[in-house]
């Protein structure tokens, strides 16, 4: 069986779409994929889908959506053998069988971090292009529940952090006209997110476009003062500089070694600063 969380909840058992029955199985399976191998607690679940005031019939609304997905997914036994365990405490994915696009994503982007690590950067650039493939948009997209929600924000920055690693790793091996044509919607949608900015503004200049790289830096200052009344990081000040003064070492050749001092902080630890 395959479960999709990069975007809408979807199940694929023997390349057949399985069709979750509403928001409580949606909501139900997005608990256990997060967990995936995990128990889940029948308190934790209910907490899950329904809060601070569940009904009284919660357990039994819980047993009859395990009961229901199980027929989908032509899984008869209870507690045997079989994608949806039963334990004593709660309910579980199986590891046996069960693959999920999350726990692969997560799987290429250690790839990917690990083959960077090492100066491959052309492999790690493929292993976080094939891990960025997977989404199809915000993860859980179709569960409203709160507390999916709020897991949901740590697995969103995990693509964003995915989408940086990536770019990095083409800026080392020259490929500046990929990064600029993925990284500019990105931006659109994150302007105060800095580490992209800063690969977009290497990106730019390592094109010969050294003037919109410059102007690149303006508007995320401008956008930083209005928004939360703090200066860009020192990190991106300094690339700032680097850029104003040209400084040759922004320009990695093929083959060469990581791009220098790019890192800067993600838009979480500026709102941390500001606080």
């Amino acid at each position: 069986m395959h479960i999709k969380v990069l975007g809408p909840i979807e199940v694929l058992r023997n390349n057949r779409v399985i069709r979750l029955a509403g928001r409580g199985q949606r909501t139900l399976l997005a608990a256990l994929a997060l967990e995936h191998g995990r128990v889940v607690t029948m308190d934790r679940l209910i907490d899950i889908l329904w809060g601070a005031a569940p009904p009284a019939s919660a357990r039994t609304r819980i047993q009859a959506h395990i009961s229901a997905m199980r027929q989908a997914i032509d899984q008869p036994t209870r507690s045997g053998a079989g994608p949806l365990l039963t334990v004593s405490a709660g309910y579980a994915l199986s590891d046996d069988g069960v693959e999920s696009d999350l726990t692969v994503f997560d799987t290429l982007t250690a790839s990917g971090r690990a083959a960077s690590e090492s100066g491959q950067h052309a492999t790690a650039a493929g292993l976080f292009a094939a891990a960025l493939a997977l989404w199809r948009g915000p993860a859980f997209a179709d569960v409203t529940t709160p507390a999916i929600r709020a897991a949901a924000g740590p697995v969103d920055e995990r693509r964003l952090l995915a989408v940086e690693a990536k770019a990095e790793a083409d800026l080392a091996i020259g490929r500046c006209e990929t990064v600029v044509a993925e990284l500019s919607g990105w931006l659109i949608a994150l302007p105060l997110r800095e580490r992209l900015r800063a690969l977009l503004m290497v990106g730019l200049y390592q094109l010969g476009c050294r003037t919109d790289a410059l102007n690149l830096y303006l508007e995320g200052r401008q956008a930083m003062i209005a928004e939360l009344g703090l200066e860009p990081s020192p990190q991106l000040r300094d690339l700032h500089e680097r850029i104003l003064t040209g400084d040759r070492a922004l320009h990695i050749m093929p083959g060469d070694r990581s791009l220098p001092g790019v890192w800067s902080r993600p838009f979480s630890a500026i709102r941390a600063r500001r606080r």
